[in-house]
């Protein structure tokens, strides 16, 4: 059990050595410690590598940058096999099973020490149970069928040969672990950095919105949404278009963030972020975005919709991303930079980057506006308010004189609304680990991955990278194969069936 030594700020616990069991669990200190390595578990090890990797790298958001190492060239050309290191799953499992632990140990420690409360357990396993479910719910999506374990690892007598699970029942597993959580969750915590660093009720409940986007339980995740937005004791708001780059991205903790991984310029240094996007120094990072959707007839930005065009002057072109001088290369600015100052005169936007690291947002409440948008336009009831939600989101980005906003009778097809929400959420979301799972969303609902192959396949018409898309024919090519070395290891997996049929084992 790696435990941790206590320093001024709780989220700033160190991993400091091993203990022997029997001599830990004693005291409230020592759970709270082992609560810090959950969360610190999730920022090591090559977890937000792939949190951002899997979430983002296949989609149409992402091509070349500068030096982008080998496996994640190939995962980005569906050049895609068993041996690829993104394709291994060990970082999410050692945050489970510190989860894990946390769970088994931690109710005992209420018997030795009378100041460690039942309420005060309660309240920590609702903050584990979710860290857990989020881990569990990007295997789900990335690997489709994983092994469940939900008992720590002690002891050598145990069988490590567990076999994956299927889809269903480990998501039916996360729904009630968080519904149990949402019953001892705290709404908040004694510092801003803590409410918006640890679990919160808030936090619980989006985790459990995108749960039920995904097995497409539509009228549960609005309600779930609307808990979140109507909540009395909330005080998140959205913040100002202007705002989004130096408020949300770079301070970090702003009034917007539900959830977001803490890290801090001392010892733990976001260096996934730093070598993705850039930073001071290093403004090209090993990943950009297409230039033929920035200014070609399949970009979000500039886009004819019925009567009006979209997003003719939407801050998030220029905020989000920057245009390599001379050339039609558009690096990534969200999270690598401080913020972006525009002559008046001339138009010319000047971006001025970050030197220090930046923290990772999990959820945030624009999310939630469009995650019970698509839930609405998929019952096909109330459009009109779904354009409404969008909108709200939209506009605060569009914020020239004149600016109509998005107007309900433009889009009135169901194929129209899904590609407004598509539109909208590349806009408001890319570079957060969402555009891969939101095209398998699409796939997933018509079992075809047509849907998501005919977003990922424009940038290719760029020349711009994923234009072998022919790997991509089947459902099971667009999940990860289980890594060679699992196999190795756990007698009981079984590869995807998509990378067996193709010598993959």
């Amino acid at each position: 059990m790696i435990v941790t030594s206590g320093c001024a700020d709780w989220l700033d616990l160190r991993p400091e050595s091993e203990i022997v069991l029997d001599d830990f669990w004693q005291d409230e200190s020592q759970v709270t410690q082992v609560l810090a390595a959950c969360y610190r578990s999730i920022t090591e090890g090559g977890v937000m590598d792939r949190m951002l990797v899997w979430g983002e790298l296949r989609s149409d958001n992402v091509t070349y940058g500068r030096g982008m190492p080998s496996d994640m060239s190939k995962l980005l050309n569906a050049d895609i096999s068993a041996d690829n290191g993104y394709c291994a799953w060990g970082s999410f499992y050692t945050v489970i099973n510190n989860c894990n632990n946390f769970l088994f140990y931690a109710p005992g420690v209420v018997d030795l020490d009378a100041n460690f409360t039942e309420s005060k357990l309660h309240s920590m396993e609702a903050e584990v149970l979710t860290l857990r479910a989020l881990m569990y719910f990007y295997l789900v999506r990335t690997f489709e069928k994983v092994p469940w374990i939900d008992q720590p690892s002690i002891d050598d007598a145990q069988d490590y040969n567990i076999p994956q699970s299927p889809e269903e029942f480990i998501l039916d597993n996360l729904v009630n672990d968080l519904l149990t959580a949402l019953r001892y969750s705290r709404d908040s915590y004694e510092t801003n950095e803590y409410s918006k660093g640890r679990i919160t009720t808030n936090a619980v409940r989006a985790l459990l919105a995108d749960i039920y986007l995904w097995q497409e339980e539509y009228t549960k995740c609005i309600e779930i949404c609307d808990q979140i937005l109507n909540d009395p004791n909330s005080e998140l708001e959205l913040l100002p278009g202007e705002d989004v780059i130096p408020y949300v991205f770079y301070q970090g903790n702003s009034k917007e963030s539900i959830f977001e991984l803490q890290f801090d310029d001392n010892q733990m240094y976001n260096w996934t972020v730093r070598n993705l996007y850039g930073g001071l120094g290093v403004v090209q990072g090993q990943w950009s975005f297409p230039g033929v959707l920035v200014t070609g007839k399949y970009s979000p930005f500039n886009f004819v919709a019925g009567s009006n065009t979209e997003s003719k002057e939407d801050l998030r072109e220029k905020d989000f991303l920057r245009q390599e001088a001379g050339g039609d290369t558009y690096y990534v600015f969200k999270y690598a930079g401080v913020e972006r100052l525009e002559d008046p005169t001339t138009e010319a936007s000047y971006y001025y980057y970050r030197n220090s690291t930046s923290n990772w947002i999990v959820y945030r409440l624009s999310e939630i506006y469009l995650m019970k948008a698509e839930a609405m336009i998929q019952l096909e009831t109330n459009t009109a308010e779904a354009v409404e939600l969008i909108n709200t989101i939209y506009m605060r980005s569009n914020t020239e004189e004149g600016e109509q906003g998005l107007i309900a009778d433009n889009y009135t097809s169901k194929l129209k609304l899904d590609e407004l929400y598509m539109r909208e959420r590349q806009r408001e979301l890319m570079f957060e680990g969402k555009r891969w799972f939101d095209l398998m969303r699409m796939a997933r609902r018509v079992d075809s991955p047509a849907p998501l192959l005919s977003y990922v396949t424009k940038k290719s018409s760029g020349g711009t990278g994923s234009g072998n898309t022919s790997k991509l024919s089947v459902m099971d090519a667009l999940y990860l194969p289980v890594h060679t070395d699992e196999l190795k290891s756990n007698s009981a997996l079984v590869q995807n069936e998509f990378y067996k049929v193709y010598g993959e084992e």
